[in-house]
């Protein structure tokens, strides 16, 4: 029986002084020409074919004979300059070529065609001319505005092609963003590079190169039945404008800004339920969000026939919400009341359905902030969507308000 030859590793051959290998790869067998180190880098190149490793290698070679003779030509002064700067960077580790990129770099000619703050408006300009054609939302209009401008007055003067990666972590980093704040400004700069690449201002998006932080995962704060109650009575005694919002806000789940948008037409009284339509959501998708019971009630109290669901402006809404807050002594949480109608919808309804009522398109937000917070809160779920107006109230004890009112008195 013959034994099964070996096969031998062909040796490396040199090629004008560079050293050809012969390697293997998934993609197959290949020609690598090793040009040593340069600028702190090992430099290799691989080739399908042997003969055109080595005529690279032949250029190659051509090549550091013209910039040695260039080298001969220097004047005596040319030398000891050269000879003196690589003395004063030699503590920092940088060789000439480093240091002559550094400098082309902060000093490259900038114009209205390469300065990186001229360029962000011209984005944003764009921006506002596709907002009054409506391809795109008010809301989002303003994110660029906000999220961008910072970024253009400390860019100012830069040119866009030499902001790297690092420039603008540390650029974040500076900024002392919190996690979400980073990760959004990060979001909108990205945008940015990319309709830059797009325009052929610089070859690649920086930005994809960046440092990722992770959002440190939060069990969100919700109410307690008792407290939504007294905000609700807070809210009918001394801003009645407010009571439509607030029902939404804490017996449908809906986004604030999604509220902000929605008419009293959206509302579905025989269906009973509520149209969030694709340009008034978040998600720009269309969902019908469905009335409680509890909700039924506010809602046919304070109904209108049309106009928004709150008539009055932002500042006002806002100065509303902390007057109701203070009085009802409840310290305000951030998108509270979403999450709390997420948390008892969930104890009472599940995941499926909690998924439809939220617009989410899976599971994972819920799984990741809401699973383990209702558990058990069933009972809790129940007094909340159980909270109506102080006269119904009343009324499903056996007494008209009239009634109630003059016991109240008496």
């Amino acid at each position: 029986m013959k034994k099964a030859s070996k096969k031998k590793a062909k040796k490396p051959e040199y090629c004008t002084g560079f050293l050809i290998r012969t390697i293997i790869t998934k993609a197959g067998k290949r020609y690598q020409v090793d040009l040593g180190t340069k600028s702190g880098k090992h430099v290799r190149k691989s080739f399908k074919v042997r003969e055109d490793a080595r005529e690279f290698a032949r250029e190659k070679r051509k090549e550091v004979e013209r910039k040695g003779i260039a080298s001969l030509k220097f004047s005596d002064h040319q030398k000891t300059d050269a000879v003196e700067a690589l003395e004063l960077l030699k503590e920092y580790g940088v060789n000439l070529r480093n240091a002559a990129n550094y400098y082309i770099k902060h000093n490259k000619k900038v114009d209205k065609t390469n300065d990186t703050a001229s360029l962000i408006s011209q984005y944003l300009a764009l921006q506002k001319t596709r907002l009054e054609r409506g391809e795109i939302r008010q809301r989002s209009y303003k994110e660029d505005l906000w999220h961008l401008k910072k970024f253009q007055s400390d860019h100012s003067g830069r040119a866009i092609d030499t902001i790297e990666s690092v420039d603008i972590d540390e650029w974040l980093d500076k900024k002392q963003f919190k996690a979400t704040s980073r990760k959004n400004h990060r979001l909108y700069i990205s945008i940015f590079f990319n309709w830059a690449v797009e325009n052929e201002k610089v070859l690649i998006n920086p930005v994809k190169k960046t440092r990722k932080v992770k959002n440190a995962i939060h069990t969100p704060k919700i109410y307690k039945s008792s407290e939504v109650a007294e905000i609700m009575k807070q809210a009918e005694t001394h801003h009645k404008g407010l009571v439509a919002y607030l029902s939404i806000a804490f017996f449908a789940g809906i986004r604030p800004t999604e509220i902000l948008r929605l008419d009293w037409t959206d509302i579905d009284f025989e269906f009973k339920v509520i149209h969030v339509q694709a340009d008034h959501s978040k998600t720009s998708t269309a969902r019908y969000v469905h009335i409680s019971d509890n909700l039924a009630t506010w809602l046919q109290k304070y109904k209108q026939e049309s106009g928004s669901i709150f008539s009055f402006s932002l500042s006002t809404l806002n100065k509303w919400r902390q007057d109701v807050y203070k009085k009802s002594k409840v310290k305000s949480i951030q998108d509270g009341a979403r999450h709390t109608f997420a948390t008892y919808f969930l104890a009472l309804h599940g995941i499926d359905a909690t998924i439809q009522e939220l617009g989410h398109t899976n599971s994972k937000m819920l799984f990741k902030h809401y699973r383990g917070l209702a558990k058990n809160r069933e009972k809790e779920a129940k007094k909340c969507f159980d909270i109506k107006p102080q006269r119904e109230k009343n009324q499903s004890k056996g007494k008209s308000f009239a009634e109630a009112l003059d016991a109240l008195i008496f």
